[in-house]
């Protein structure tokens, strides 16, 4: 499952929830970044928030492949996460 949350603020938040069984796929990063692609293309989004546990390295690994940058942190009562801002990601003929 993919999301796009709070789409009428400056920075609309990406989310994914991925099977754990199916982690490592690449399904992860895929539909973050065709998100990214469509809500840039179709909203005009100029960036992005995505906030990941802490501990949570594959999904890091997703705002950092998609050039972003650490912009703070939040505590939550599952988890302590960091929040990345991921910017406005090239639109493509594939989407």
């Amino acid at each position: 499952m993919a999301g796009l949350h709070r789409v009428r603020t400056e920075s609309p938040e990406l989310g994914i929830w991925i099977r754990e069984d199916r982690h490592r796929n690449g399904f992860g990063c895929e539909a973050v970044t065709l998100i990214a692609r469509w809500a840039t293309r179709t909203i005009g989004c100029e960036s992005f928030t995505y906030p990941v546990a802490e501990e949570n390295r594959p999904s890091r690994r997703i705002a950092e492949s998609l050039g972003g940058v650490i912009v703070g942190s939040q505590v939550t009562p599952k988890y302590k996460s960091v929040v990345f801002r991921i910017p406005r990601q090239p639109v493509t003929s594939e989407i």
